[in-house]
């Protein structure tokens, strides 16, 4: 036998007599999530930021770290999200947070409150200011651990069946608005609507309401509210900045590993800042 092979077995032998076998590196277990949106997923700008984040959540762990985008609807209703995130239906939700504004008006400061901040004031105060802190004990509330995600900047004030030129032609509007804005058109006789984004046309077509807001051109294209309303007006003094939050369920976020919660908050802050840029360049 030659020597290197007698070492060889040798060397092997020993370890079998010893009982201790070669060490193995363990390999992490993969993460499954799913992550439930209130947008429709024909908007490749509002529900294509948590595509974004999926994406670069995967591209980080080395495929270790997946997570699934749903669109509004399909695991959940559209704003159903913040129960879905608190009860632990799903780990994650991407959404406006002003939607739950009924369950306290607070959430409305996450995204957008008439005459409000616009989206670079609105950034910095969450990154640089204490508005992220802020929300964070605000979200202990509601077992949820959040994360800007997304604006969309100043947008439309919205499509109507008829020409707006005074008050008098809001009292009685049956109008699709988000947010605490409702609350204003409510004030000036107007009848404000909370409705889904991939709802919203049909309630055009069928007369439900007689005007709607949404965001800009790209988005509002299309949804096809063209092809029902043609009186198109600007701006929404009521959202000059809205911005979009990822909702992360507390006791998911806290199995993390560092390193994971870290590449959740680096995929968050890369898709806010790629959302932000969409709308800009597709609403000049």
């Amino acid at each position: 036998m030659e020597r290197r092979k007698f070492i060889q077995h040798a060397g092997l032998a020993g370890i079998l007599a010893t009982g201790i076998a070669p060490a193995v590196r363990a390999e992490s277990p993969a993460i499954r999530w799913r992550l439930a949106s209130s947008f429709p997923k024909t908007l490749d700008t509002i529900y294509g930021a948590a595509e974004t984040f999926s994406a670069k959540v995967k591209e980080m762990s080395g495929g270790k770290f997946e997570i699934s985008v749903h669109p509004g609807g399909e695991l959940m209703p559209p704003f159903g999200v913040v129960d879905g995130v608190q009860q632990g239906t799903v780990e994650c939700a991407h959404t406006a947070p002003y939607y739950f504004f009924g369950k306290d008006e607070t959430f409305a400061m996450d995204c957008a409150i008439p005459f409000g901040l616009n989206s670079r004031q609105m950034t910095a105060w969450c990154y640089d200011g204490n508005g992220f802190s802020l929300f964070r004990e605000f979200y202990k509330n509601y077992n949820i651990v959040n994360f800007p995600m997304g604006n969309t900047g100043a947008q439309m004030g919205g499509w109507y069946r008829n020409d707006i030129k005074t008050l008098e032609d809001i009292k009685g509007l049956k109008m699709r608005i988000g947010g605490f804005g409702g609350k204003v058109l409510e004030r000036i006789g107007g009848v404000p609507q909370n409705i889904p984004g991939g709802e919203i046309y049909q309630a055009l077509e069928k007369g439900t309401i007689d005007a709607t807001e949404w965001v800009g051109p790209y988005d509002d294209q299309k949804l096809g509210f063209q092809k029902v309303v043609k009186n198109y007006m600007y701006p929404a003094w009521w959202e000059g900045g809205p911005q979009l939050v990822l909702y992360v369920n507390s006791k998911a976020f806290d199995g993390l590993s560092a390193e994971n919660k870290a590449i959740i908050q680096a995929a968050s802050s890369y898709a806010h800042v790629e959302m932000q840029a969409k709308y800009d360049a597709r609403n000049p």
